[in-house]
């Protein structure tokens, strides 16, 4: 199984390019995500001059550059779609698009049937371009599981659009089994996102409605997603998109939160590695 291993460095936004690579080597990462996001190194509007020099500079400091966290939605890309050309000839194959969002209490079925809509003239304009548009599954909106995913791709190019697992945003919501999630999706599983949580109790809040439990980020060596069943799941369909680290803890104490990363790093590689064999 191919195990890249990338980041999505929002919380090191504050670095330039060559403390960022620093940082990523240090902790035993091999690729990162662009970000393309104002207050980032790679900006919406500067996009065309932004991408190529911030790739260039991480992949001169021997970092893997090929995927990209965007938030252009299916509707902003079938109006514009020259982002698109800009990240193919720029050597970024895929990109985390943006999400369907819930819409207050209207009809489910029909947003639904809308992002599909939606997932189709995408595929296309990505066939166009040769690049793949990536959905990430998150808490909170319309798509938010591999069953709901399914609906967006099934029978569209799975060269040319693709399902992020995302075992930590997955958690607020409770999670699908690994191997039901990982055998339906199949060839459309394009990356994982790392991140998990784990959940306490504030026994302050007893009185609330949630009774005072909650969910924290976590590193994944502390939360509650079993990451080895779902190394195991992932060999079985052939996974070999990227790994994506997405560490929001201490992300306002970057002292404390990098060898955490690093730690994290090491345990997921000693996991996928294990399930590799000889």
């Amino acid at each position: 199984m191919n195990h890249t291993l990338s980041i999505f460095p929002k919380v090191l936004a504050r670095l330039d390019v060559r403390a960022l690579a620093a940082v990523l080597r240090d902790v035993g990462l091999d690729a990162c995500n662009v970000v393309i996001r104002d207050g980032f190194w790679v900006t919406p509007d500067g996009l065309a001059s932004e991408l190529p020099r911030f790739a260039r500079a991480l992949r001169n400091e021997g970092i893997t550059v090929n995927f990209a966290t965007a938030g252009y939605s299916a509707e902003q890309l079938a109006a514009d779609p020259a982002p698109l050309a800009v990240m193919a000839d720029n050597g970024i194959a895929d990109f985390r698009m943006g999400y369907f969002r819930l819409e207050g209490a209207g009809d489910r079925r029909a947003q639904l049937a809308d992002a599909r809509r939606q997932m189709e003239t995408l595929a296309a304009l990505c066939e166009r371009h040769g690049v793949r548009a990536v959905y990430q599954l998150h808490h909170g909106m319309l798509v938010s599981s591999a069953s709901a995913a399914w609906r967006l791709v099934e029978g569209l190019p799975a060269a040319h659009v693709g399902i992020e697992l995302d075992p930590g945003n997955q958690s607020f919501e409770g999670t699908e089994n690994w191997a039901f999630a990982a055998g339906l999706l199949g060839e459309y599983l394009a990356a994982v996102g790392v991140k998990d949580t784990v959940v306490v109790r504030d026994s302050a809040r007893g009185a609330d409605s949630d009774k005072g439990w909650h969910r924290r980020w976590a590193p994944i060596d502390e939360g509650v997603t079993n990451w080895r069943e779902l190394s195991i799941c992932l060999k079985r369909v052939g996974f070999s998109g990227p790994f994506v680290f997405m560490p929001f803890y201490d992300s306002d104490h970057l002292e404390v939160l990098i060898p955490k990363l690093k730690r994290e790093v090491a345990y997921l590689k000693q996991i996928v590695e294990s399930e590799e064999g000889p």
